[in-house]
């Protein structure tokens, strides 16, 4: 298979309590060369969006709190 291009996208919810969620995702694009390796660029782009994830939660956790 030929790809022009893979999305990658990481969503996670929260529970906050007393009926209070909060959801946090990231997604990218990313354009494929020939000759690379779509699974390692699937793999890096998926820790890639975990990582933003995380930063977000972290925010949100300041900012709340």
């Amino acid at each position: 298979m030929k790809a022009k291009e893979i999305t990658v996208g990481y969503t996670y919810t929260k529970n906050l309590g007393n009926f209070e969620n909060v959801k946090v995702d990231a997604a990218v694009t990313i354009s494929v060369e020939p000759g690379q390796d779509i699974d390692a660029l699937y793999d890096k782009a998926y820790e890639s969006m975990k990582k933003q994830v995380k930063n977000g939660l972290n925010k949100f956790t300041e900012v709340r709190y």
